[in-house]
């Protein structure tokens, strides 16, 4: 099956908006931060022994979609596999109109989640334990991920569920092969960090726009 697969990469317009998010939200950035190593200490949210300001960077990392204009459109948004909340808790952060719903199959981590949002005061946050697969969405839910899921395997698991929009933070390279996979027709956006941002931390990193189509192609 064909896919119209781009290859982007972030303008201008979308950088600046991504630093304002940042500035405008760093005290709460910051804060979250801080819960997230908290909580790490007792479940295994990211990586044991990560430094504060690596945690950061991976928090400021996925707020790079809060610049993408389906991102900023979207009232509702579905973080599926979010583990310790990113990227739902900086969206929710900086966008409090939003409703975000943050999903994973592991029990404690969503346990953690609930209390993260709590601490922060998010009213704009609620959680889900269990599959992906399980959730009610329509076409107005725009679903978000990082690094949890292969392109293919989430497509796989929302099934017929009518989604129209998914967002990746993942690898750019594995990401065409991935899309090559699936067996209902998509057009899709890879937008390669690393071309945009001369910073070694986002070297191969990328975010992938997946969108479906309703012909064949």
């Amino acid at each position: 099956m064909k896919h119209q697969i781009l290859y982007s990469i972030l303008t201008d317009q979308q950088l600046n908006h991504w630093e304002k998010l940042v500035n405008n939200n760093i005290e709460s950035l910051l804060l979250y931060s801080d819960q997230l190593l908290w909580w790490n200490k007792k479940i295994n949210l990211i990586s044991r022994d990560v430094s504060h300001e690596t945690v950061f960077e991976h928090i400021k990392h996925s707020l790079i979609i809060g610049a993408l204009d389906c991102v900023q459109k979207a009232e509702h948004i579905i973080d599926a596999g979010s583990g310790g909340g990113i990227p739902g808790i900086p969206l929710a952060l900086s966008y409090p109109n939003k409703t975000i719903l943050l999903n994973d199959i592991v029990s404690k981590k969503v346990m953690s989640m609930k209390q993260i949002a709590y601490k922060l005061k998010l009213d704009n946050v609620s959680t889900v334990h269990g599959s992906v697969a399980l959730l009610e969405m329509g076409a107005s839910q725009l679903v978000v991920s990082k690094h949890a899921f292969k392109v293919d395997e989430l497509v796989g698991l929302l099934g017929d569920r009518k989604w129209s929009t998914l967002i990746f933070l993942k690898g750019a390279n594995e990401a065409e092969s991935e899309i090559r996979k699936l067996d209902i027709p998509v057009s899709s956006n890879i937008i390669e960090l690393e071309m945009s941002l001369d910073d070694p931390f986002y070297k191969g990193k990328g975010i992938v726009e997946v969108r479906k189509l309703n012909e064949k192609l």
